[in-house]
């Protein structure tokens, strides 16, 4: 690695194959207390409010209240699932900033017992530095069910910052 590309390592994460790079893990708690579910002859949906927590050298912050990860499948079995969250927490220069998630992805009955699925997040903040990089359509997400909860691996397609 060249001196810029390590410094790129060091401020963003590590490298991943074809150019792609990890810049943030998020770690998702389910309220499984709180999941409301509706299933019917024409489709079924879920609704699981959750917790969670980033830190990365990009951003650290704790999920707000109010976070659902919204699931909706068809009479097919096709399941939609769309995540839509707020951050509260520090920039990498340490300023106080919010940063807001919306996580999209699919999954069918042929997929539907895979480890993990892809996905792709959306992001919008009121940090100059996060906006200028993460207000871009570069990013796709690898949503992972773990025993303590749900990881989501965001990651840069792109691999540049």
């Amino acid at each position: 690695m060249g001196s810029g590309e390590e410094d790129t390592f060091r401020q963003f994460g590590r490298k991943e194959k074809n150019m792609e790079k990890l810049i943030m893990t998020f770690q998702i708690f389910a309220d499984n207390s709180q999941v409301s579910n509706m299933s019917g002859p024409y489709g079924a949906v879920t609704i699981i409010p959750f917790t969670g927590k980033v830190e990365s050298e990009l951003f650290t912050g704790e999920i707000l209240p109010g976070a659902a990860d919204v699931q909706v499948e068809n009479v097919a079995g096709s399941r939609n699932m769309c995540a839509k969250y707020m951050f509260r927490g520090k920039d990498s220069a340490g300023t106080d900033c919010y940063l807001f998630v919306e996580n999209n992805g699919y999954f069918t009955v042929a997929n539907k017992d895979d480890s993990y699925f892809h996905a792709c997040p959306r992001f919008i903040t009121d940090s100059p530095l996060l906006g200028e990089y993460l207000c871009q359509g570069r990013f796709r997400s690898e949503v992972q069910g773990r025993d303590w909860g749900v990881e989501i691996r965001i990651i840069d397609v792109l691999g540049q910052a």
